[in-house]
């Protein structure tokens, strides 16, 4: 029996088949080459070391200090710039009291006089003792230059014009003592006396009052001794409601008995006088402090050694503790000196890490509170 071609070709195939299935190679050709290569473009890059979950994870805010003006506020009082009470000089009846309580005076004005015609004799006794005495010493010295007179009757006409000299400048000032005048320009307080009223040395006359500028006196603290100078800006709230401007004048260096306060002084112009002296009044000092940093009241902390401050954390993010001074406490928060420019400021997660940890550190969005306050 013959056996037909296809059927020997089907044998061949089938034994080929088996060949190959016996080899496990089933990817089509080329394949081998091409996986390797595909596994190479697929690959991601290296994402480097995951972050560490324990790591403290802090916000903060970046410190830009800026200038603060605090307002310092004490009571006190007006007070007049100037105030004297006058007195006699001597002893006689009063000849004129021209001053009246409430009047004006401008500086030198005649407050009262008394009679004293003795002294007034006196005055022009010593002047008829004095010309004579000078014109004696006068032709004395020329008859001295021609030779005719001795050197020693010279000298003793010399002595005796010098001696009235003395004698007229008594008389006139035992006149002077006679007239009160009004030693700087101001308003006539009290007046004591009256016309024809004998007075002795010593008896009180007038109380003279200088408002303008009215003073206002009150103290401050030891605290804020520093911020407070000469010519510090000041607004007065006097009792009646009513504000005037002005400045610190004076701030005395010797704190007072038992309060241990500073007395100041604050000048406030009173062109027409209408604020008096003992008058009620709050005093506003606009004391300028160091460059400050507003920030939240949280953000204070203590280090080991009970120093009040803040942490911030450097540029490589790790924690440090920076001691702050607080200059004032408002709404906003407090007002904090002696942080430097672009300080790294924790606001969040400070109360749980310490001086030189490492912390994942990331910039707080709303830090209004970074920025330094001036009122």
């Amino acid at each position: 029996m013959s056996i037909k071609f296809h059927t020997v070709t089907a044998c061949v195939v089938l034994l080929a088949s088996g060949v190959w299935v016996a080899t496990g190679k089933f990817s089509s050709v080329g394949s081998a080459v091409s996986e390797p290569e595909t596994a190479g473009a697929s690959a991601a890059p290296d994402p480097g070391p995951a972050p560490d979950p324990a790591m403290q994870t802090v916000a903060f805010v970046i410190a830009k200090p800026a200038p603060y003006e605090r307002s310092i506020r004490i009571s006190g009082q007006t007070e007049a710039d100037k105030q004297v009470t006058l007195v006699a000089r001597t002893e006689g009846a009063i000849a004129k009291l021209p001053a009246t309580e409430g009047m004006s005076l401008p500086e030198g004005e005649l407050v009262m006089a008394l009679d004293g015609p003795e002294k007034l004799a006196a005055v022009a006794s010593a002047e008829a003792e004095f010309e004579s005495a000078a014109h004696l010493a006068e032709t004395n010295q020329r008859l001295r230059a021609s030779g005719n007179l001795p050197e020693l009757q010279l000298e003793a006409s010399i002595a005796k014009r010098e001696s009235a000299r003395s004698a007229l400048a008594s008389a006139r000032a035992e006149l002077d003592r006679l007239e009160v005048h009004a030693p700087f320009a101001g308003i006539v307080d009290q007046v004591f006396v009256e016309t024809g009223s004998w007075v002795q040395p010593g008896t009180e006359v007038a109380t003279l009052l200088a408002l303008d500028p009215i003073v206002v006196a009150g103290e401050i603290n030891e605290r804020d001794l520093p911020l407070v100078s000469k010519g510090t800006r000041a607004t007065v709230t006097f009792g009646d409601g009513s504000r005037a401007e002005g400045e610190v004048r004076y701030v005395r260096r010797a704190a007072s008995g038992l309060t241990r306060t500073f007395p100041i002084e604050v000048a406030i112009a009173n062109l027409d006088a209408t604020i008096p002296a003992g008058m009620s009044a709050e005093i506003q000092l606009a004391a300028k402090t160091a460059p400050a940093v507003v920030l939240p009241r949280s953000v204070v902390a203590l280090d080991a050694d009970g120093t009040l401050g803040v942490r911030s954390v450097s540029e490589a993010d790790k924690v440090a503790f920076l001691p702050v001074r607080i200059v004032d406490d408002t709404p906003d928060g407090l007002v904090l000196a002696g942080i430097p420019e672009g300080a790294r400021i924790i606001v969040s997660g400070q109360n749980m890490v310490s001086d030189g940890q490492l912390v994942a550190a990331v910039a707080e969005n709303a830090a209004p509170a970074a920025s330094g306050n001036a009122n």
